[in-house]
């Protein structure tokens, strides 16, 4: 990666110290060749970039059709998130049409997928496996709790456990666990 960052750098270099102009001249034609080259580079830089971000990501499973409704909640609820991707099941898939076969989201930076399966498993969400959020300051961790725990299950109220002065447990509405620790 640091490599390939290294030569933009010197194409970029070499482009600029160029006094080449767009006519049909060899030396356009040079110019237009290291353009498409640096584009090219520009490409791979990036998708490598996209790549390696998204080598571990969270995938959350759920199995009562509400994939969608538990991530346009995270979305809105967590700074700097958006939906990145949604396939849906359609009319000839193995499950109820429009629900989510896979969907891409991002909350505050960290990747996420999820999906709606059409198969009912004998497992669900525990909260052996959370998602921790390090918070920055208290009114922060109090609205999260506020939002996270409304329809579901408080399994540590906010308090000073001697490992954090300010900290929660909370299990959403979805099924899925939190940990809400005041940095």
């Amino acid at each position: 990666m640091m490599k390939n960052g290294i030569c933009l750098f010197m194409i970029l270099i070499a482009l600029a110290g160029c006094n080449l102009t767009e006519s049909n001249t060899p030396e356009s034609n040079e110019y237009n060749r290291m353009k498409t080259e640096l584009d090219s580079l520009k490409s791979s830089i990036q998708s490598a970039s996209l790549h390696a971000s998204k080598q571990l990501i969270t995938f959350l499973t759920f199995q009562n059709k509400d994939a969608e409704e538990a991530m346009n909640f995270y979305v809105g609820l967590f700074e700097n998130s958006k939906v990145n991707k949604v396939q849906r099941y359609g009319e000839n898939g193995p499950a109820e049409p429009g629900t989510i076969l896979f969907a891409e989201f991002e909350l505050n930076g960290s990747a996420f997928a999820c999906s709606d399966s059409y198969i009912k498993h004998e497992w669900d969400f525990t909260p052996g496996v959370s998602i921790m959020v390090d918070c920055n300051n208290v009114e922060e961790l109090e609205h999260l709790f506020n939002q996270l725990s409304d329809g579901g299950k408080v399994l540590m109220p906010i308090d000073n456990y001697g490992f954090s002065t300010k900290f929660a447990f909370v299990e959403d509405r979805f099924g899925v666990s939190w940990q809400l620790n005041l940095n």
